[in-house]
């Protein structure tokens, strides 16, 4: 077994058990979870995401931004799902049907974000990582890491984590 699978295969384990994955980075790589959002091809940190599951009973939501597809129930705990998307151009009317989710935690945020298809785990080299594109709209750049040669946009995920649009409601 390869260095970089047996990697993967602590921290999937790690995530599994429930507890917080302890990263080890061989120089400037990140473990990834790759996953595909219409045609495009995104991955973001393996660290934040606690797990990937199938969309189920989505609620949708009145009265809240059209980001939020809805909210799910998963182990008693309800967890807002959000289209990513939407969330890059609140002006994007069409959107895939995302069949699953990848449930992402930062701190006390938790959410969920959408996906049509996972791909599964990856090492990914950061020294490879290219600028986003000038073709990226300036509302999503900033949650954009990078473009890896192979075109995979690499999530910012603190900054969708942390993202004020997110908090919906704070009493």
């Amino acid at each position: 077994m390869k260095k970089e699978d047996k990697e993967v295969m602590r921290i999937r384990a790690g995530l599994i058990s429930g507890g917080e994955p302890e990263i080890q980075s061989s120089g400037d790589s990140m473990i990834v979870v790759e996953f595909l959002l219409g045609r495009e091809k995104y991955a973001i940190d393996s660290s934040f995401v606690t797990e990937v599951l199938s969309v189920r009973n989505l609620t949708q939501v009145p009265m809240t931004p059209n980001f939020i597809a809805g909210l799910m129930t998963i182990r008693g705990k309800i967890i807002s799902v959000v289209n990513l998307v939407r969330f890059f151009d609140p002006r994007e009317v069409a959107a895939s049907i995302q069949k699953k989710i990848l449930v992402i935690k930062y701190q006390q945020m938790e959410f969920a974000i959408g996906a049509d298809e996972i791909k599964g785990t990856k090492l990914l080299d950061m020294n490879f990582l290219s600028t986003p594109p000038v073709t990226i709209n300036k509302s999503g750049a900033e949650y954009i890491q990078g473009v890896t040669p192979e075109r995979i946009i690499l999530l910012n995920a603190v900054s969708i984590l942390t993202d004020s649009r997110i908090i919906i409601n704070q009493s």
